[in-house]
């Protein structure tokens, strides 16, 4: 008897398997085309525009409250008595734009309300009108503060974005949208850390 036409062990002769053997070959081929198209797909960083290039700084909790103070002391006079400011709680997003974002670690946003930078958390609700502020619930009318997470230039030197938006109150009259980006490198040094330069970055209206 020929070898191709044996049966061992309850196994198809050798001339029943190639079919399924050539047809095994086929699907592992595919398979590995199809990972290596998923490992040259693009990559989401090719998109980012804020901190292009750049990875978040891994930080404990009291850096990432104290770089955010500086960001917020670049674009404010802190300790104004006539300035109201809220924590939108949702970090911007790497891409452009304002929209998504991932939320902060609730131990990140109460630690900044802590420190009494700012006076609540608001997300801000859209009006309809091209030109008028957003709304929030508030015990006071003021600007909302949105930071990106924070990236790391080299060493100590980290970049944090700053987005600003001024709100109006539920009921009260509307007003006029004014909205503007900065960007802050701050630099630690043996005390804490400090804002040493800004860019500004053009928000659309």
């Amino acid at each position: 008897m020929r070898w191709a036409e044996r049966y061992i062990s309850g196994m198809p002769p050798v001339s029943a398997q190639v079919p399924n053997l050539a047809r095994a070959l086929r699907v592992a081929v595919l398979a590995l085309l199809g990972a290596a198209a998923v490992a040259c797909g693009p990559n989401p960083e090719e998109s980012y525009v804020r901190g292009h290039g750049l990875k978040a700084a891994e930080l404990p909790l009291r850096d990432r409250v104290a770089i955010y103070q500086e960001a917020v002391g670049g674009a404010f006079t802190v300790g104004d008595p006539d300035l109201y400011l809220l924590l939108n709680p949702r970090l911007l997003p790497r891409t452009a734009g304002y929209v998504g974002g991932e939320p902060m670690t609730p131990a990140l946003r109460n630690d900044l309300l802590k420190t009494r930078i700012v006076q609540g958390t608001c997300e801000p609700v859209e009006t309809t009108g091209p030109y008028k502020a957003a709304r929030c619930n508030a015990r006071l009318a003021g600007y909302v503060v949105r930071f990106s997470d924070i990236l790391r230039l080299r060493g100590d030197t980290m970049q944090v974005y700053l987005f600003v938006q001024r709100y109006s109150l539920p009921g009260a009259p509307d007003a006029s949208r004014l909205r503007f980006e900065r960007v802050y490198k701050v630099v630690k040094h043996p005390t804490g850390w400090d804002a040493v330069a800004e860019g500004r970055i053009e928000a659309p209206q």
